[in-house]
């Protein structure tokens, strides 16, 4: 498996030197709100060093894996999968497939590396917003996985955590580390997945429709995260009808902001709701 082999090429296990468990001091507790990007690195991994090298091998590979199974997934909603407990069986649900990118998120926030932070995450919200309409809506593991991308985006946007202030590795300076063509592909997948976050969750009715179809969903994505960004159990809040339209309204908000201070313009982006 690809785990194993990135692991042996260097002393002590490629995952361990690369993704440090975080320390005591990120634990939270019920009265401090939890944040959804991990720590990172302290250092970004250096140019052209192995450990880069097995670092994007490996990303590159579980971005591979969910490609895979994503192309499967006509397989798996006509049940013609013989062993379902196969590497690169089909998604039978976009929540399956956002608990998978959700894990490969964390692992590029921590590799603490801004250059290729900017590379797989703008890979990844591509990936999201071209899933959205491939299955049928599911709130709650689709908004988290927005959230988290937002926080991270606008984080490297502003060269800073944008939750805490505190510069980013290889930010030091507080600056963005973005290029102008970054800037710019990057406003773009923000828009088509605001766009398509709307188109999805209206179809076949209103949202208070689509959430008895997320109900349907698979037990994974029911328990891929119940927590909202303070910490705060987010079932009982399913119940209200306003509950998605406002999460929707919030996609890439703070990206937003950032991408028009970043640009120096004002962000067409406003006017995708009016």
């Amino acid at each position: 498996m690809m785990e194993s082999s990135s692991q042996t090429q260097e002393p002590g296990g490629f995952l361990t030197s690369i993704l440090p468990s975080p320390p005591s001091s990120t634990v939270t507790s019920p009265s401090t709100p939890r944040s959804l990007l991990p720590l990172p690195r302290t250092r970004p991994l250096k140019s052209g060093s192995l450990k880069e090298s097995n670092f994007i091998t490996y990303v590159e590979q579980k971005l591979l894996a969910v490609s895979r199974r994503y192309e499967n997934r006509f397989s798996a909603a006509l049940g013609e999968e013989e062993n379902p407990d196969v590497e690169g069986r089909g998604y039978k649900g976009i929540g399956e497939e956002m608990q998978d990118l959700d894990a490969v998120i964390d692992i590029v926030w921590i590799s603490g590396t801004p250059a290729l932070q900017i590379t797989f995450l703008l890979a990844i919200a591509l990936t999201v917003t071209v899933s959205l309409t491939s299955f049928p809506f599911a709130p709650r593991p689709t908004f988290q996985l927005l959230r988290k991308l937002d926080l991270a985006f606008a984080s490297l946007l502003r060269g800073s955590d944008i939750e805490t202030g505190a510069p980013l590795p290889g930010s030091e300076t507080g600056k963005s580390r973005l290029s102008t063509t970054e800037m710019v592909r990057m406003r773009g997948i923000v828009e088509r997945s605001r766009v398509a976050v709307v188109e999805v969750a209206g179809k076949d009715g209103s949202l208070i429709h689509e959430r008895t179809v997320a109900q349907v969903q698979t037990d994974t994505e029911d328990d891929f995260n119940m927590t909202t960004d303070d910490g705060t159990d987010d079932r009982e809040d399913e119940s209200s009808p306003r509950r998605w339209e406002m999460d929707i309204a919030r996609v890439y908000e703070k990206t937003i902001v950032e991408l028009g201070l970043a640009l120096d313009t004002t962000s067409p982006l406003n006017n995708v709701w009016t």
